[in-house]
């Protein structure tokens, strides 16, 4: 069994060693990652990094940040490398949510099969370029 790869997470309630779980909402196909830690032999859901915010415009490489321990999840993420945060927020209700555009090939050294369903999800290829739009169109109205 591959030895999981656990990244530092400082916040205010201490130091946790976790584990990057990278997959897909079931509603939009949106990036999903979870943090997860070892608790008493097991492996469990610490917290989601991500949010789902399908109505809101990102790329196949772009998540919002759940709010919960936001700095912290943003200091995690610049700590490891993991992607950049971008000036633009998503929003919904009365709470607004950063946004981030990921590294899919830094997220897959730290959980390669899931990358992996991902991108085959999105009809990418390995190290294919992330910034891909969805769908864009010409003033024509055909597809590029």
């Amino acid at each position: 069994m591959e030895e999981e790869k656990t990244l530092g997470y400082d916040w205010e309630f201490g130091h946790e060693e976790l584990v990057i779980e990278v997959g897909a909402y079931a509603y939009g196909d949106r990036l999903y990652i979870g943090l997860l830690h070892k608790e008493d032999g097991e492996m469990e859901s610490f917290a989601d990094l991500t949010i789902n915010l399908p109505y809101s415009p990102a790329e196949i490489n772009e998540a919002y940040i759940d709010d919960f321990a936001r700095n912290s999840k943003l200091n995690f993420i610049k700590k490891h490398k993991l992607g950049k945060v971008l000036p633009e927020e998503g929003y919904s209700g009365y709470a607004r949510y950063s946004k981030v555009a990921f590294n899919l090939d830094r997220l897959a050294e730290l959980d390669p099969k899931g990358v992996e369903k991902y991108r085959a999800l999105h009809g990418m290829t390995k190290q294919e370029p992330e910034k891909r739009s969805r769908t864009k169109k010409s003033k024509k109205g055909q597809e590029r």
